[in-house]
């Protein structure tokens, strides 16, 4: 049986302001990672986008798996994008978020004797503390797209996130962390942060904006070179 398709309305994009020391280059997809204050976040960001994006998002939310899917389809009635609640196996397509589903790990890999990428949703490794993990998904992005790869740490406790940002950074990818002063707890983007692994520290303004420069007809395709110190910035609407 066909995956379903969302039937979606475009969201006209709110004007674009620049990320202060950010060189922009094309992203191809965009992992996010969050926590405790996470849904509130994640519900600003992808809400306030329009549904023409040209690439995939997916979200590994700390959630139970009742909650993962009933915030995947709260996420779904009201953005612009189309939203599921990931399934294994299930293709990846572009303008497309794909909500982790809780106490499962969400990856993306080649599909079988194929280039194409299709999601990956396990239970392994069962030592992680958290599922599903950032760490698991932003390496797992960074194996398939590379320097293509925006990785944002977005509020939460501990450390989740850390080593998958340090492997997008490894494959050239951006790594994005969300700053103090808009954070419910300042855990996750402080761990990224400190270890030295942030091209910039945003607030959850800016990051939308961000995601859209990112994006080709809005500034995308310019390379992005390592950054001595991270940006800072914050977005006014």
């Amino acid at each position: 049986m066909p995956w379903p398709v969302a039937v979606v309305d475009v969201m006209p994009a709110s004007p674009i302001h620049t990320v202060p020391r950010l060189a922009l280059g094309r992203i191809e997809a965009v992992a996010i990672g969050s926590s405790t204050g996470g849904p509130q976040l994640v519900e600003q960001i992808l809400t306030r986008l329009p549904a023409y994006l040209p690439f995939p998002i997916f979200l590994a939310q700390h959630l139970p798996p009742s909650f993962s899917r009933t915030f995947a389809n709260f996420l779904a009635h009201r953005a612009a994008l189309a939203v599921f609640h990931a399934e294994d196996g299930m293709p990846v397509l572009p303008g497309t978020v794909y909500v982790g589903v809780g106490h499962q790990h969400l990856r993306v890999r080649r599909a079988a004797g194929t280039a194409r990428p299709v999601l990956e949703v396990s239970p392994q490794p069962q030592t992680l503390p958290y599922k599903p993990a950032a760490d698991e998904l932003f390496r797992s992005t960074a194996a398939i797209y590379g320097r293509h790869t925006l990785a944002i740490v977005l509020s939460g406790i501990g450390r989740d996130g850390t080593e998958g940002a340090r492997a997008v950074q490894s494959a050239g990818g951006i790594v994005i962390s969300q700053n103090a002063e808009t954070c419910a707890v300042y855990g996750m983007p402080r761990a990224c942060f400190e270890a030295g692994l942030s091209n910039a520290v945003l607030d959850p303004e800016c990051i939308r904006q961000t995601i859209l420069q990112l994006s080709p007809g809005h500034g995308g395709g310019r390379a992005f070179p390592a950054a001595v110190e991270p940006a800072r910035g914050t977005c006014a609407e």
